[in-house]
């Protein structure tokens, strides 16, 4: 059995597996499309009735994003002030948390702003990173909100 024999077999496998392969997707799509039809969702459309509820709990979330951006941008401009002036540092864990903790924006805004951190790769990529997380996490909550409470 020569090379071209081997790999011929072979191809023949793998195109005998990804086919199987694929039919199995095929099916798990058309169970999960008939799954979604028969959810009830007016019910589920009955739990975001309650305007009021709804407007307090918007412009609460709004609210903590903006104090925690604000906090972590001041965190940042502590921290580089400080270094600045050979004072005691904020501490990395804490200017992550700020972070890590809703002020993404914030923190980004606070590093491009003061040159502070850009050159250490946990706040470099962890930033962005945590930035690009928050803005699909904020835009799905406060959109969905937004949408319930104002239309």
């Amino acid at each position: 059995m020569d090379i071209h024999e081997i790999l011929q077999t072979a191809g023949q496998y793998l195109f005998v597996a990804v086919s199987a392969v694929g039919g199995w997707i095929e099916k798990g799509w058309a169970l999960f499309r008939e799954w979604i039809a028969t959810l009830p969702l007016p019910t589920a459309i009955k739990l975001f009735s309650n305007d009021t509820a709804n407007k307090y709990l918007f412009f609460g979330i709004i609210l903590f994003l903006l104090v925690m951006n604000i906090r972590a941008f001041a965190l940042f401009a502590a921290d580089k002030s400080n270094a600045k002036r050979k004072q005691r540092r904020v501490r990395e864990s804490k200017l992550f948390k700020a972070c890590f903790f809703g002020g993404a924006i914030g923190g980004m805004m606070g590093m491009q702003c003061f040159r502070h951190k850009t050159q250490k790769r946990k706040f470099s990529v962890g930033v962005p990173v945590l930035f690009v997380i928050q803005l699909v996490l904020y835009s799905f909550v406060i959109g969905f909100l937004g949408f319930w409470t104002f239309f």
